[in-house]
């Protein structure tokens, strides 16, 4: 099963993820971070690498997930695309393609960081899951 659901909190927003595999989690969680943002557009782009490093998954969604999120931030660009080519326990690497916001293009929420607020990240029967929340 793949794809991803929006989660309500308090003061942020957050998703749940899932995947048959962790790479596609990877993968769902980058379009759905970016679909609750607003900075989602089909299309073609540039390709920009991503390559993080962590103590454990948990720690490698957040790097990743704050790694697109800095991409937006510091070059005012969309994301078209996210292919993730590996995952293990302490590293993530892939590529996301980005081309220029659209101009006058307006993001759906300010997503300020990615937390560490009840995340979890999971291998179970029916496949992988990880649920993550944004400072918003």
């Amino acid at each position: 099963m793949n794809g991803y659901e929006v989660l309500e909190h308090t003061a942020d927003v957050g998703l749940r993820a899932h995947a048959p595999d962790v790479t596609s989690l990877f993968e769902q969680a980058t379009r759905g971070l970016c679909e609750i943002a607003g900075i989602w557009q089909d299309g073609s782009g540039t390709p920009v690498e991503i390559d993080v490093a962590a103590r454990d998954r948990e720690g490698l969604v957040v790097d990743w997930l704050n790694e697109v999120l800095y991409l937006h931030d510091s070059q005012n660009v969309a994301v078209c695309s996210v292919e993730v080519d590996e995952v293990s326990e302490e590293r993530a690497r892939g590529r996301i393609t980005v081309r220029p916001l659209s101009e006058g293009a307006e993001t759906a929420i300010q997503v300020k960081a990615v937390t560490y607020h009840q995340l979890a990240v999971r291998d179970t029967p029916s496949g992988w899951s990880a649920t993550v929340f944004f400072d918003v």
